[in-house]
């Protein structure tokens, strides 16, 4: 096993196909999503620099490829030249890691410590929200502690998600009696009616006004919550209109506005894999929260999976309590670390690694006093 690195996009458009069998359908893992990512949020930036790993069993041709580590650069004053998958940062994808074949995942993993480890350029490997039960990613960290690498693995933030039924009756009997009961009634009460209308965009002509709507029912929302919201940053705003259109393109978009009276009180911004949905962001109106948008969002878009036969829905990272109440259950998430055998890098991490907590500590007495 063979590991090439490419610190070029235009020069992995060669492995485009091969990074598409590797991604599993995964959309925070597919081609799209990564390239874009880096065009909006590592090209022009001087301090990230594009480091894509490919092992391969020879030289590395699309038919060859056994795993991809989509990684990159960045440099900062506190802990020096840190190694991170893309896709990371304020856009939160989740499910990320390293892209292997199961079949020879182990040699790929195996491959993939030993080139980091011997590169002397790095100080810290640090890898966000990879899943507990990714054997890929894990393995590769265990792979560079055997490469004597100092690593770790801390708790983060939970990924939640339904194991949908076939029919939407069956779902229904896998909710609370209250939680049923409450769905049953918000269908015949306002589903049901010509009050509702759930409008699902299939083609770019309906994708800027749905697109406008989903935008400002967020803002709305956050800015009620005394929250910037998240397409205030432009970076961010501006990665998700270049992406949504492209996935739009492939089928894979699920992007719907609930309009309820005339108006819409709702939006939801999701994407669609062969077996999965994953409800990334949404809106709603916060001068109907009367009309409960939020839950009839909700119910609408887990009745559209299962008439689409998707087995799964996920509401991504975060422990808000509605998940649970919606029967999704928890996936453990973990930021995988590794540092290098050399004495800097120790040193920095131990140095930084301090300052965080004396940091956390001063915050905790003074809230204490306060």
């Amino acid at each position: 096993m063979r590991v090439h690195c490419i610190d070029n996009l235009n020069d992995l458009e060669p492995f485009r196909d091969a990074w598409e069998r590797l991604a599993g359908g995964v959309v925070f893992r597919r081609w799209t999503w990564f390239a874009t990512w880096w065009r909006h949020y590592g090209q022009g930036r001087p301090e990230r620099t594009l480091h894509v790993l490919i092992a391969a069993n020879d030289d590395a041709t699309p038919d060859t490829v056994q795993a991809i580590l989509p990684a990159y650069f960045e440099s900062t004053w506190t802990q020096g030249r840190v190694l991170r998958l893309a896709g990371d940062g304020e856009v939160c994808s989740d499910h990320l890691g390293l892209l292997a074949d199961p079949a020879t995942q182990a040699e790929s993993a195996a491959a993939m410590a030993r080139e980091i480890s011997s590169d002397p350029q790095w100080d810290l490997l640090e890898f966000t929200a990879i899943d507990e039960g990714d054997v890929a990613t894990q393995r590769l960290l265990d792979d560079l502690a055997e490469c004597d690498c100092m690593v770790s693995r801390t708790p983060t933030d939970r990924c939640w998600a339904i194991d949908l039924p076939a029919t939407w009756e069956e779902f229904l009997a896998l909710q609370s009696k209250s939680h049923r009961k409450q769905l049953r009634q918000l269908e015949r009460r306002v589903v049901e009616t010509p009050r509702a209308s759930w409008q699902v965009v299939t083609s770019g002509t309906d994708f800027g006004d749905a697109w406008s709507t989903l935008v400002d029912l967020h803002q709305r929302r956050r800015a009620a919550l005394g929250e910037p919201g998240c397409f205030a940053s432009r970076a961010w705003a501006a990665f998700h209109w270049d992406v949504a259109q492209q996935l739009l393109a492939e089928g894979n978009l699920r992007l719907a506005t609930l309009w309820l009276d005339g108006s819409p009180i709702a939006a939801e911004y999701q994407f669609a894999g062969s077996d999965t949905i994953w409800a990334y962001q949404g809106g709603i109106d916060p001068t109907r929260l009367a009309d409960e948008p939020g839950q009839l969002a909700n119910l609408r878009s887990i009745q559209r999976a299962i008439e689409e036969g998707r087995r799964r829905f996920d509401f991504l990272r975060g422990d808000e309590p509605y998940k649970a109440h919606w029967r999704a259950t928890p996936t453990q998430a973990y930021l995988l670390s590794a540092v290098p055998n050399r004495l800097w890098p120790r040193l920095r991490r131990g140095a930084y690694s301090g300052a965080k907590s004396f940091h956390h500590a001063t915050r905790q007495v003074a809230g204490f006093f306060s």
